[in-house]
């Protein structure tokens, strides 16, 4: 891929991993809004303004965006997103924007890329939204569905979670009874550019990229314990709360990755989490 590729997010636990699994001589720019990245060009801006948003995109005039920043908040994610989108698509550029499995209910009932989404938090009824707006800005744009990210260097903040519980020095509780398709971090950044690699019409729509297995919150929390070398046993187990607005059992499959990439994750943790 020679085409100079933006990625916002950079600084985040995927975008480390999409910028260390880019493909030899990819030219990238990394945009964050809290740091420059090292070793790589670099650009700031708060996604939230139209206004840098546009500054950015005007000087780099990439041809793929990867739309990888994290947020939890509505303007952090929908006006960001949609700022992203049509601004990428004022310069020509195809955008890649990273959405989650939580667009859907999450109650055991396996769903495909054309499944209805169905959100139940706010978190995911936000990408929902963001994912309209992407669609809206061009056809031939990519919403790549992510499951729980896994990744022990950086760590995610889910891992920085178990290792302070492993350690006898958090108080979270991993529950039994919420169930998630985990990945590695490496994996999903390589098949992210897998999906920019190919041709516009192969590319356009929706992507699910699931992890292997179907595991509790708390099988998750004590595999990466072990991965870290730390004693699982002060993980605490637990029930979800009846009033958490929160995907019980999250499951979603990925067929069209599958077919075109050759998507086959590894089991949390494997040999190089």
């Amino acid at each position: 891929m020679d085409r100079t590729c933006l990625i916002t997010g950079a600084a985040g636990t995927l975008g480390t991993w999409i910028l260390r699994t880019r493909p030899g001589g990819t030219p990238v720019v990394a945009a964050s809004h809290s740091r420059s990245i090292s070793g790589v060009p670099s650009a700031r801006a708060d996604l939230r303004d139209r206004t840098a948003v546009e500054r950015v995109l005007e000087q780099i005039r990439p041809s793929v965006v990867i739309h990888a920043a994290y947020a939890n908040d509505r303007r952090s994610i929908v006006d960001a997103t949609r700022n992203v989108a049509e601004c990428a698509e004022s310069v020509g550029a195809t955008l890649l924007f990273i959405s989650t499995d939580a667009v859907f209910a999450g109650d055991g009932e396996p769903r495909a890329e054309d499944s209805e989404p169905d959100p139940v938090s706010d978190y995911g009824r936000w990408k929902l939204e963001a994912e309209r707006c992407v669609m809206s800005a061009s056809p031939t744009n990519a919403v790549v569905r992510l499951p729980l990210i896994i990744s022990l260097q950086p760590a995610d903040s889910g891992t920085a979670r178990i290792r302070e519980s492993a350690v006898g020095e958090g108080s979270t509780v991993w529950f039994r009874d919420e169930f998630r398709q985990p990945a590695r971090a490496e994996e999903l950044a390589e098949a992210i550019w897998d999906i920019a690699a190919l041709q516009a019409h192969e590319r356009a729509g929706i992507w699910h990229l699931p992890g292997s297995e179907r595991l509790s919150r708390f099988d998750i929390a004590v595999r990466v314990a072990e991965a870290l070398g730390l004693p699982p046993g002060r993980v605490s187990p637990g029930e979800t709360p009846a009033e958490l607005q929160r995907p019980r059992d999250l499951l979603f499959t990925g067929a069209r990755a599958e077919r075109i990439l050759g998507w086959s994750p590894a089991s949390i943790p494997g040999a190089t989490l």
